[in-house]
């Protein structure tokens, strides 16, 4: 090499090879395991040692010959010297770093500053650095914090109360919901923007599935709005990505569209009009898929109260999951046969007419069919009223024709990774802030998006 190694480098690293050069006569024929647990235990022993060693080398306002020189406050601008030295410990994925540095003090403004702060970018009170925190918050989104806790110090060495990682998850969440919050008004508003940086178009048809789930919270039981924005393409899910939240339709709605549009819902596709006047822009088409909620399809009484599909879509399918609309064919079955033979065979006549031919068949034979109780004449009313309203969601017959899907599966079981596995364990009830985190730190890794932390990472 042209330029000299680090002196402290090279002499760690030379005192890590001699120590498994060590190991390596006492464990001589040993076990693989325990060969990998003596060779993992003395890297953990030198890693916060040569991570002190290349932020030393590295970091110019820790040079031994700049000791004493003036640095400038990053508040005022004025220049100072360190009037004296303080210690400052860290715990980092490498773990616990002890660093001395210069201590400057403002006399102008009374700021005091270090280079852990201005160079390294260390929050003020901070004990965590920012990769353990991440570290935590991964895993406090996929575990009880007490087991994310166990699962960290078995498998990094790195130990932190249950208490710690809910402290440092939960922002993370509020930061990822708060960028959310931001997002979905960008694209709400009159342009109707997405942070080109954040753009991922989906390839092939944009598919949108919207569905509910009921999660504890510390009143009671609340339904969880879940999302899923994909592309369809060789008759397939690509590259899912979900948002979930706690909301009014309205609001989940202007959400779900918003990662529509970082998924390219907003891309001109084409211009209506004249080569002088080009007119209006015709936006990428995108397929709604959902169950028959109000929320999702219907336009409310009020104006302020628009569904997920009203105005929020300009060029889309709208469909009714097959599987939910079989679903209403079975309770109906049940209603005028009960259980038995007789019902399952006159439901699976009614679910092949309903994949062949759409719903008319269904409403004509809800019509001819003879209700044995006014309990049955309720339900078959009922039933027939959701199909009539759907009717034109249901075309089933030219969507499989075109090789789309017809079925929400996709969001269905996102009931199950995104919401349940997380937030439905035994005996579980979340705040309201708790759970607003939880929810948009599991959709953000379960879209495998790269998560933000807060400014601040006090722990």
């Amino acid at each position: 090499m042209s330029r000299p190694l680090p002196e402290k480098i090279v002499a760690m690293v030379s005192a890590l090879a001699e120590d498994l050069a060590d190991w390596c006569v006492e464990g001589g024929d040993a076990t693989l395991e325990r060969h990998e647990q003596a060779v993992l235990a003395r890297v953990r022993t030198v890693l916060p040692l040569l991570l002190g060693a290349v932020i030393q080398t590295s970091t110019s306002g820790l040079d031994r010959r700049l000791a004493r020189a003036r640095a400038a406050c990053p508040d005022c601008g004025r220049k100072a010297k360190p009037h004296q030295v303080r210690t400052r410990q860290i715990q980092t994925i490498c773990g616990t770093l002890d660093r001395a540095r210069p201590w400057y003090h403002g006399g102008h403004c009374g700021r005091g500053w270090s280079v852990a702060e201005t160079t390294l970018q260390i929050p003020p009170r901070a004990r965590l650095s920012g990769g353990l925190i991440e570290w935590a918050a991964r895993l406090g989104a996929v575990a009880p914090f007490r087991e994310a806790a166990e699962v960290l110090a078995s498998l990094t060495g790195q130990e932190l109360g249950a208490e710690t990682v809910r402290r440092q998850t939960e922002p993370v969440g509020a930061t990822l919901a708060e960028a959310e919050d931001a997002a979905t008004a960008r694209a709400a508003g009159p342009r109707g923007t997405v942070a080109e940086s954040e753009l991922d178009p989906a390839p092939g048809l944009l598919v949108v599935q919207a569905d509910g789930a009921m999660v504890r919270f510390q009143d009671g039981w609340h339904e969880v709005k879940r999302g899923l924005v994909a592309g369809w393409d060789q008759d397939e899910v690509h590259a899912p990505s979900y948002v979930a939240a706690r909301a009014p339709a309205e609001a989940f709605g202007a959400r779900l569209a918003a990662e529509a549009a970082r998924r390219g819902a907003l891309e001109v596709v084409r211009w209506e009009g004249t080569v002088t006047r080009p007119g209006l822009a015709v936006l990428r088409e995108a397929l709604l898929l959902g169950d028959g909620a109000v929320w999702i399809w219907n336009r409310r009484r009020r104006a302020s109260m628009k569904p997920l599909a009203d105005e929020r879509f300009d060029a889309r399918i709208e469909l009714v999951d097959h599987w939910h609309a079989a679903g209403h064919r079975h309770t109906v079955a049940t209603a005028l046969f009960g259980d038995g033979p007789t019902a399952e065979a006159w439901g699976e006549a009614r679910a092949d007419d309903l994949l062949a031919q759409g719903g008319e068949p269904i409403l004509a034979a809800f019509k001819a069919a003879r209700a044995p109780s006014a309990e049955a004449a309720e339900v078959r009313r009922k039933e027939r009223g959701s199909f009539a309203k759907n009717a034109e969601r249901m075309d089933y017959p030219t969507l499989r024709l075109d090789g789309l899907p017809v079925g929400s599966g996709a969001i269905e079981s996102a009931a199950d990774h995104l919401v349940q596995r997380r937030m439905k364990r035994a005996g579980m009830r979340w705040s309201d802030d708790g759970g607003r985190a939880m929810l948009a730190l599991r959709a953000r890794l379960r879209s495998r998006r790269p998560i933000m932390l807060p400014r601040s990472r006090a722990a």
